[in-house]
C-alpha cells in the first residue's frame, strides 16, 4: 500500500515540481532504479537472513522514501525519495517471493499466488486511498500516510523470526536439468513483461491520459487503479488454483494473451472506455511474476535465492527503461505509438513461453 500510493498522483507531482511528461516517466524509472540496485543483494540474502529482519529493513526504507517524497519541493529530493522507496519495494518482494517459494511443490503455485494476492491487496488500497486523499486534500498527504504505515510494519517484523524451512514443509528437492540457458532466459523475461506494462502503461500513460485529453479527476484515477488491482488479485488467485491443479503453462499463457488484448484497446481507441478496459484487462492478466516464480522454484529445487536476483533484475531493468520510453513516445506521437513496445514485448514472450517453457507441475 505504501509503495504504490504515489501512482495516481504522479501527474500532480510532476506539475508541482515542473516536470515534463518525460520527467514524470523518469520519476517512475527512478523507483525502478532503486529496485535494480537492490535485487541482487536482496536475492543473495533472502536464503540466509531471517525474514523478519529482511522485512523490517524493507518497511524502514519505504517509510524514509515516502517521507522524502512528501516533503519534496525540488525534483532532486523527489527523485531520491522515490529511489529509496523503490529499494524498499524490491527488498519486500524478493524476501517474500523466496519465503513463499519454500512451500512443497504440490502447493507452491497457491503459496506464491496467495503472496501475490496479499501484495495486490495493498496495491488496490494504496492507489485508491492515495488518489482520494489527493483529491480531497493534497498529494503530499497521501505520501505522509504511506510513510507512517510503512514505518509501522517494521516494529512487529523486528520481533518475528519466521519458521524454519522444515516447519513450513519445504521439499528437499534437487535442481531440474531442464533449467537450460534458453529456458532460464525465457523465465527471466516474464517479469520484464509485467513490470514494463506496470511502469509504462499503468504508472505513466494512464495517469497522463487522465490528467490530459481525457480529463479524468485524480480521485477517479485512484479508484480505477484500485479496481485494476482487484483484477490482479482475482487473476492471481485463479492462476494459483490452475497452476497447482492443471499445470504452470495453463496458468501463464492465457494471462499473457489477456494482457495483449488489453494493450490493444489502448492502441486502437482514445476513448474513456478503452482507458478503463486497458486497466482492467492488463491487471487481470498480470500473473507472469507469480507463475514465473513458481516455475523457477520448481526448476531450482524450491530454494531460488541464487536465481531470484537475476529474475527480478530483468524485470526491474524494464521498469527503468519502459516509463522513459513511454513518456518520450507519448510526448512525440501519442498513446498508440507509446503502447507499441509493451505489445511487442508481451507478444514475443508469449510465443517464446509457448515454444520453450517446460511444464514443471507435478
Amino acid at each position: 500500500m505504501a509503495a504504490f500510493s504515489r501512482i495516481p498522483v504522479v501527474a500532480q507531482i510532476g506539475r508541482d515540481l515542473s516536470l515534463s511528461s518525460v520527467g514524470v516517466g523518469a520519476l517512475a524509472s527512478m523507483f525502478a532504479v532503486g529496485r535494480v540496485v537492490t535485487d541482487i543483494p536482496a536475492g543473495r540474502l533472502s536464503d540466509r537472513v531471517k525474514p523478519g529482519l529482511m522485512m523490517a529493513i524493507a518497511g524502514s526504507l519505504v517509510m524514509v522514501g515516502s517521507a522524502l517524497l512528501a516533503i519534496a519541493h525540488r525534483p532532486l529530493v523527489a527523485f531520491v525519495g522515490v529511489f529509496i522507496a523503490g529499494a524498499g519495494s524490491a527488498w519486500t518482494l524478493t524476501t517474500s517471493m523466496a519465503y513463499f517459494a519454500r512451500a512443497p511443490k504440490a502447493r507452491r503455485g497457491k503459496s506464491l499466488s496467495y503472496m501475490a494476492a496479499a501484495l495486490l491487496t495493498g496495491q488496490a488500497v494504496g492507489p485508491a486511498v492515495g488518489g482520494v486523499l489527493a483529491g480531497i486534500f493534497d498529494w503530499r498527504w497521501s505520501l505522509v500516510l504511506a510513510s507512517a504505515l510503512a514505518g509501522m510494519t517494521a516494529i512487529p517484523f523486528l520481533r518475528w523470526r519466521g519458521p524454519t524451512r522444515e516447519a513450513v514443509g519445504g521439499d528437499e528437492e534437487v535442481g531440474d536439468d531442464r533449467a537450460t540457458p534458453l529456458v532460464l532466459a525465457v523465465l527471466y523475461l516474464l517479469p520484464a513483461v509485467q513490470f514494463s506494462i506496470g511502469a509504462a502503461i499503468i504508472q505513466t500513460i494512464i495517469p497522463l491520459l487522465a490528467d490530459g485529453p481525457l480529463g479524468i479527476p485524480v480521485g477517479i484515477v485512484g479508484i480505477a487503479l484500485g479496481l485494476g488491482a482487484v483484477g490482479r488479485f482475482a487473476g492471481a488467485m485463479l492462476a494459483g488454483q490452475v497452476s497447482d491443479r492443471f499445470g504452470r503453462r495453463p496458468a501463464l499463457l492465457p494471462g499473457l494473451a489477456v494482457q495483449i488484448v488489453g494493450l490493444s484497446m489502448l492502441m486502437v481507441s482514445e476513448s474513456t472506455w478503452a482507458w478503463w478496459a486497458t486497466i482492467l484487462l492488463v491487471s487481470l492478466g498480470s500473473v507472469t511474476v507469480n507463475v514465473g516464480t513458481t516455475i523457477l522454484a520448481d526448476l531450482s529445487g524450491g530454494a531460488l535465492g541464487h536465481r531470484l536476483g537475476v529474475f527480478r533484475l530483468t524485470g526491474d531493468s524494464a521498469f527503468v527503461v519502459a516509463p522513459l520510453l513511454a513518456g518520450w513516445l507519448y510526448a512525440r506521437s501519442g498513446q498508440a505509438i507509446a503502447t507499441i513496445p509493451s505489445v511487442a514485448l508481451t507478444g514475443f514472450v508469449l510465443v517464446a513461453a509457448f515454444l520453450w517453457l517446460p511444464e514443471t507441475h507435478r
